[in-house]
């Protein structure tokens, strides 16, 4: 459980896992505040309603005495009665002047503060509003509603109530912040439960990756020495038969030579792999120029070139040091360069670039073949993925190269990406 890969795939699963339960809370502590004050809101809407038509009933002859009497404004605010402030509604019988002729309140002193807030406001059938009203530090909420009184279709006044709702809003608000700190709760006690259950199921995974890699190892190292012994017999037989053979039987010789380099290199690079899966690779690290290396490497490189056509142009400065290990470093620019000329068109070109950028040394490689398409750029360090596998196997390629080349730059603490149409590591 110590590869890197296991690690991230660990993370991934634990992440999922989390996000699924947040989204899951978020969700159930949205539909319990919508249920809950919907449940408390709709039976305090029926409360006032039913208060505003009590008082209608109670005090709708006031208004109508009002009217046929035109009475004198000793009737206003005198005939307010003030309650203790545990009182849970109060009314306000006003007339369509403003003239406030009955009522009873809760807090007198928010009497203006109401009354001015419900100026010109003629509620309809079973309408209500919310108002907030702050006395000291201390905020009240309310639930108005009222009734018109008519005469003949002509408006006269109305009856105001207000039901003083908040306890209920507390209640809401508690029940809200209790179900917001159990989610917290539960959504990290997720996260370490999603933890340890990933962590559990990715187990018998890496066993198998194990095993795999075991057997990879194993059959990789034991193909070596039937193909050593194959390649010697090979050598032999061209060495002290290749007089007496005709020429379809050379072709044969020859054509197993290449499979057989085929087989080697792809044995050789299996079991690479295997090695550096189970960090056996050990880097031997020193100071080396770079100039040198890249001479040698186009020298090789420059038989497959030649057939194809291919300049080679390089653009760096002869002093240039770098350090790390030389034989990963030839073996990343060999997989790159390698690559370029195999994918690359006829008459095209390579180009390489070398800078110093203070510590570090980039590299860049750029071709002129058709490239890599966006969209396969990000899986092309994968192991064994081919941008066009038929065009791979024309070339003889197996797409493990780039993941070698990565796994070298991440052991020298580089990085390597490629930039349409070319790579550059750093």
């Amino acid at each position: 459980m110590n590869d890197k890969m296991f690690k991230q795939t660990r993370f991934r699963l634990t992440l999922l896992f989390a996000s699924l339960i947040v989204v899951f809370f978020v969700l159930f502590t949205s539909a319990s505040y919508m249920i809950v004050s919907s449940l408390i809101m709709t039976k305090q809407r029926q409360q006032a309603i039913d208060l505003a038509e009590e008082k209608y009933m109670e005090h709708k002859f006031e208004l109508l005495n009002w009217y046929y009497k035109n009475a004198d404004d000793d009737d206003t605010d005198e005939s307010i009665s003030a309650h203790h402030s545990s009182m849970p509604f109060f009314y306000y019988v006003i007339t369509r002047d403003g003239e406030v002729i009955k009522g009873e309140e809760s807090f007198p002193e928010i009497r203006e503060n109401i009354l001015h807030r419900i100026h010109g406001w003629r509620p309809g059938n079973k309408d209500v509003r919310y108002e907030t009203v702050t006395i000291g530090n201390e905020k009240i909420w309310f639930l108005l509603s009222g009734k018109q009184v008519l005469i003949k279709k002509i408006y006269i006044g109305t009856i105001y109530t207000g039901i003083n709702i908040t306890e209920q809003v507390y209640i809401v608000k508690v029940l809200t912040g209790v179900l917001c700190v159990m989610s917290i709760v539960f959504i990290g006690l997720s996260v370490v439960l999603g933890y340890y259950m990933s962590g559990r199921a990715m187990v018998p995974i890496a066993n198998a990756f194990k095993r795999q890699k075991e057997f990879v190892a194993d059959a990789s190292h034991e193909l070596r020495t039937p193909l050593s012994i194959l390649q010697s017999s090979i050598e032999v037989i061209e060495s002290e038969e290749k007089g007496k053979l005709g020429e379809f039987s050379l072709q044969v010789l020859d054509d197993m030579k290449d499979e057989l380099k085929r087989m080697t290199k792809l044995t050789n690079d299996l079991l690479w792999l295997a090695r550096s899966d189970s960090n056996a690779i050990t880097l031997t690290k020193e100071w080396f120029p770079l100039f040198p290396v890249v001479n040698e490497l186009i020298r090789k490189c420059r038989p497959l070139a030649e057939q194809k056509q291919i300049r080679f142009t390089v653009h760096m400065q002869e002093d240039i040091m770098v350090y790390g290990d030389k034989e990963r470093i030839i073996q990343l620019m060999f997989i790159l360069l390698d690559n370029s000329v195999k994918y690359n068109n006829e008459n095209g070109q390579v180009s390489i670039k070398v800078e110093r950028n203070r510590k570090n040394v980039m590299i860049e490689i750029k071709d002129t073949g058709i490239g890599i398409p966006i969209e396969h750029q990000k899986y092309i360090f994968e192991r064994f993925y081919r941008v066009d596998p038929s065009r791979s196997q024309r070339q003889q390629g197996y797409g493990i190269g780039l993941s070698i080349a990565k796994w070298i730059v991440d052991a020298h603490g580089g990085t390597i990406v490629t930039i349409q149409p070319h790579h550059k590591v750093s």
